[in-house]
């Protein structure tokens, strides 16, 4: 077992990192409209070129991997974090986390209930689907789905916390031997596994954002940054493919290289990008079709889709305002090490 971590001093609690914040945004957003513009194929024709400027940005995803690998050590830095806080941890990334998830859940169900309203097809869930929700199993039973096809990447970030809480005090131990060891782990295992249920074939994203971390902590010089970076980058390559190792790129280079950019839109659009998250692809699923029956031709229903954005971004800050806001309030009481203070920590 490797010594304590060697005392270091607080990071900044202040330190401005509002990249991040931009980047949530513009993430949930490619995200949001790669689902509403490909979502239903036929809705916009594949010549259109708005569907193709979207049809990556399932990509998002990526995004929000590397900054969660990232933000998560950085909060947990400041909060003085040690292994024996593991439990507490865990219980404040659930109540941070869950009560969103578990009442989009109602949302989603009450939306297909809603949805015979207007003759839009509605799939039947067993009530021993939606029971596997709760603690993310669905993977577990196959072939059972998850009720809202985003749900899938909670379940990776969920596994990523169960890892994140032993791991810290070895990424951050002041002899980077503890780092290296176990991040070319990592990465060892994503490349021999090949399992998209798990957090192992995403880990390379995670481990971007772990060498951020070190990176902004002072611990890693630009050498050793730029030459760990370039390994994950490779493992990405080969594992997956170019676009997807420049999904990682991004987030990477703006984080190591532009901490502090500003933008107020993706900032605001970043604030409430896990709700807007959460509730876009069930919206989308039940009012395209509906749209596409008394709309035709793609400009006019490209204005639709700009409308029902609209219309989602004011659910979106509704189910921030009244469900996620307060969750984040409540993950506050969970405190453990030092004074605490939020950072970038809408995370």
């Amino acid at each position: 077992m490797p010594s304590k971590p060697s005392p270091l001093p607080v990071p900044d609690q202040n330190a401005n990192i509002s990249t991040i914040e931009l980047l949530r945004g513009l993430a949930a957003t490619l995200v949001c409209f790669y689902h509403f513009t490909h979502g239903n194929n036929t809705f916009i024709s594949d010549q259109n070129w708005v569907k193709h400027l979207f049809s990556k940005g399932w990509l998002g995803v990526e995004i929000f991997f590397v900054i969660s690998g990232f933000i998560i050590p950085y909060s947990m830095a400041r909060s003085r974090y040690e292994w024996r806080h593991y439990p507490y941890f865990l219980l404040k990334r659930w109540v941070r986390i869950d009560p969103p998830y578990l009442l989009s859940i109602i949302f989603v169900l009450t939306l297909n209930a809603a949805a015979v309203l207007w003759l839009v097809k509605s799939p039947a869930f067993e009530l021993r689907q939606v029971l596997l929700h709760v603690g993310y199993l669905i993977p577990f039973f196959p072939p059972l789905e998850w009720l809202n096809g985003v749900y899938w990447t909670l379940a990776i970030e969920f596994q990523y916390y169960l890892l994140i809480g032993l791991l810290f005090p070895l990424l951050y131990h002041q002899q980077r031997i503890y780092f290296w060891l176990v991040t070319m782990g990592l990465l060892s295992i994503a490349w021999l596994t090949s399992n998209p249920t798990m957090f192992f074939d995403f880990s390379m994203y995670f481990v971007l954002g772990f060498a951020l971390f070190r990176r902004v902590e002072k611990q890693m010089g630009i050498v050793e940054f730029l030459i760990f970076s370039a390994i994950a980058f490779y493992v990405i390559e080969y594992k997956f493919s170019l676009q997807f190792m420049f999904a990682g790129m991004f987030p990477w280079f703006l984080i190591a290289f532009f901490p502090s950019l500003h933008a107020k839109a993706l900032r605001w659009l970043g604030m409430i990008s896990y709700s807007l998250y959460l509730i876009h692809l069930p919206l989308g699923k039940k009012l395209i079709p509906f749209i596409a029956r008394y709309v035709e031709g793609d400009w006019p229903r490209l204005g639709m889709l700009v409308l029902l954005f609209g219309f989602t971004l004011a659910l979106a800050y509704g189910f921030y305002y009244l469900i996620e806001r307060p969750a984040m309030r409540w993950s506050k009481f969970f405190k453990y090490g030092g004074k605490s203070k939020s950072t970038t920590e809408s995370n």
